[in-house]
C-alpha cells in the first residue's frame, strides 16, 4: 500500500501541475488582444484604445508617434486621434501618454526618448 502511494502521489501532483499551467496559459492568451510588429516595434490593441512603441535615443516621443502612425492634434497640440481612433469628448476621453508604464510628467514633444523606453498611448477618461 505504501509503495502505491509513493508511486501515485508524484504522478497525481504532476497532472495537477500540468493542468494548472495549461489553464493559466489559456486564460492569459484569451485576454491578450495585442498584435505586435517586430519590424517596427509597434504594438496596437485591436480595440484601438492603445498604441505603443520603443523609444529611439535622442528623438522625442511625439515625432516618433508621427513616424509610426497617423495622428490628429487639436489647435493646442493635444493628440486627439491615433490610427483613426479619435477621442470622444462626450465620453470625456483623452489620449494619455505613458513612459515605461508611468504617466508622463511632460508632453510628448518635450520627452527625449532612449532605446530602452517603452512609449504608450492609452485612451483614458477624466
Amino acid at each position: 500500500m505504501e509503495k502505491k502511494i509513493k508511486i501515485i502521489l508524484p504522478f497525481a501532483l504532476g497532472i495537477l501541475f500540468v493542468t494548472f499551467v495549461v489553464v493559466f496559459i489559456g486564460f492569459s492568451l484569451q485576454n491578450k488582444s495585442l498584435v505586435t510588429s517586430s519590424t517596427t516595434n509597434t504594438t496596437i490593441n485591436k480595440s484601438q484604445d492603445y498604441f505603443a512603441y520603443k523609444g529611439k535615443t535622442g528623438k522625442d516621443a511625439l515625432s516618433l508617434l508621427k513616424e509610426k502612425t497617423n495622428i490628429k492634434q487639436d489647435p493646442a497640440g493635444l493628440v486627439i486621434s491615433i490610427n483613426g481612433r479619435e477621442i470622444k469628448s462626450a465620453k470625456k476621453e483623452y489620449w494619455a501618454f505613458f513612459i515605461n508604464g508611468k504617466m508622463a510628467e511632460v508632453g510628448p514633444a518635450d520627452y527625449k526618448t532612449n532605446s530602452q523606453d517603452l512609449i504608450e498611448w492609452r485612451i483614458k477618461t477624466y
